[in-house]
């Protein structure tokens, strides 16, 4: 006689910790750079490149490190608020179709990813003459968001077991509220002013791929089998990294000028 597989029990709404912790290290970010004398309602742009923003110019001259820190910084109370309201949301269900090792492993490539976007196309507008987009600083949890978004959307190609078990009549509902989503996440993008939306678009399509790469690897294969896809995770934002910088290498005596000439006015003063 063949058995019915028991379905997975569905998210609770109590905060998984796995989310929380992440919720509580932006938060006390944030809360750090206010008592630190960052203005909690409009931060200048100073301020965050002081705290680790991933400024294009500092990240392609040997700051490498931005392109995680700046995940973690947010220019204002409302900014903060609204990342923090969707990723309540957003990552207890990637973690439910997903399991909290991949989510959190989906939140920090992705937005690894989303911040590479971000001066990948500053850096193919910025001219000599005109190097303003080397010069605008981006900060925020939301391409780490929108990679969470982008793994939910991988999961409409590549059913993730759990999202197999939920209930037939319920999927086409899920799909659309889920696509709708999206659309008005990366919309609002574009409507709003001083949105780093390369970052958006970037964690987004990172999420995708990462998506893929983690719902064909279900847990059932073994550890061994899983280890492989956080290494390849890990292999594509390397590839990344490498390949913004390698691009600009051929600039870096421009780049290191532009950069001892700006670096003075963009110094954080008390």
């Amino acid at each position: 006689m063949n058995s019915v597989p028991t379905p997975p029990p569905l998210p609770r709404h109590r905060l998984p910790v796995a989310t929380g912790v992440l919720i509580a290290i932006n938060v006390g970010v944030w809360l750090l750079q206010v008592v630190s004398g960052v203005s909690p309602s409009h931060a200048s742009s100073p301020a965050l490149i002081a705290w680790g923003g991933n400024l294009p110019l500092f990240t392609l001259t040997g700051d490498t490190w931005r392109l995680l820190t700046a995940m973690f910084l947010h220019g204002s109370i409302i900014h903060i608020g609204l990342n923090m309201y969707v990723l309540a949301f957003t990552a207890p269900v990637v973690e439910y179709e997903f399991g909290t090792g991949r989510m959190l492993a989906i939140y920090f490539a992705g937005g690894l990813l989303a911040s590479c976007a971000s001066v990948f196309w500053a850096e193919t507008r910025w001219t000599p003459a005109n190097p303003v987009a080397l010069l605008t600083v981006s900060v925020g949890a939301s391409g780490a968001v929108m990679a969470l978004f982008g793994s939910l959307l991988a999961g409409l190609v590549v059913p993730t077991p759990r999202f197999a078990h939920l209930p037939k009549h319920m999927q086409p509902g899920i799909n659309r509220g889920l696509i709708q989503a999206v659309v008005i996440n990366v919309g609002m993008g574009f409507m709003i002013q001083g949105v780093d939306n390369s970052a958006h678009v970037g964690g987004l399509l990172g999420g995708l791929v990462l998506g893929l790469l983690m719902a064909m690897a279900p847990a059932a294969r073994g550890a061994r089998h899983t280890l492989a896809r956080y290494v390849a995770a890990a292999g594509l934002v390397a590839l990344c990294v490498g390949a913004l910088l390698h691009g600009a290498a051929a600039r870096q005596p421009l780049l290191k000028y532009l950069r001892a000439e700006f670096a003075p006015e963009l110094r954080f003063q008390r």
